[in-house]
């Protein structure tokens, strides 16, 4: 019998995600500085791979003016529209929340490999499939059966 001993690793959640659309949850937040000096919070997203194992996403949401679409697309995707209005996020406020999430791969650069990177948070955008089955509550108007006439009945 032949293997590969490298499949016998566990996942490590550090594997690359294909680009794609997937739900996320922000497990970790964290205030820092940027390395220009900007605020930011560093958030540590988990996203399910197709394979079916967890898969950690990092984003980072900068207070620059260049940056700060990307701040509003977050909030208006996790609920926290009051809080980007008032101008003050914290890390804290970031733990927990679910959304969605366009993951993108990045080609990696300066000698580190390729990253997933968030290219938008969205926030109900993309219209959910439809669920498949019928209706099992009939509104009102659907609840009354159509009369049926002598052209219906096959005897």
């Amino acid at each position: 019998m032949e293997f590969n001993p490298s499949d016998g690793a566990p996942k490590s959640g550090f594997d690359l995600l294909p680009a794609g659309e997937y739900d996320i949850e922000v497990i970790e937040a964290e205030e820092r500085t940027s390395q220009k000096g900007n605020q930011m919070i560093a958030l540590t997203l988990l996203a399910k791979h197709p394979d079916g194992y967890d898969a950690r996403v990092w984003d980072y949401l900068v207070s620059t003016t260049a940056a700060v679409f990307k701040i509003k697309m977050f909030c208006d995707a996790t609920g926290l529209e009051s809080q980007f209005q008032g101008g003050r996020l914290t890390a804290e406020e970031c733990v927990g929340r679910k959304s969605r999430a366009k993951i993108t791969v990045e080609e990696g650069r300066d000698g580190f490999s390729d990253r997933n990177s968030v290219a938008e948070y969205l926030d109900g955008q993309s219209s959910p499939k439809p669920a498949a089955g019928i209706e099992t509550m009939p509104s009102e108007a659907n609840s009354q059966p159509a009369p049926v006439t002598d052209e219906q009945i096959p005897f």
